[in-house]
């Protein structure tokens, strides 16, 4: 499954490395790819295995915030 998920404060190509290595260390995720420029992260992953709280947590986890 596909998801695209809005990550606040994000600024810079570091800042998008952090949110996609954070994501992708977890369990069920498969890849993430995060873009400063449009201030979202896509992700494919597994919803067996893993739920959006979890992400979420993960994403603010690195200093960033997660809307909607």
């Amino acid at each position: 499954m596909k998801k695209e998920i809005k990550v606040g404060g994000m600024h810079c190509p570091s800042c998008e490395i952090l949110v996609s290595e954070a994501l992708e260390a977890l369990d069920g995720v498969q890849k993430a790819q995060a873009s400063h420029q449009c201030g979202v992260v896509e992700v494919e992953y597994d919803p067996a295995k893993i739920d959006d709280e979890v992400m979420k947590r993960a994403i603010e986890g690195e200093g960033y915030t997660v809307a909607g």
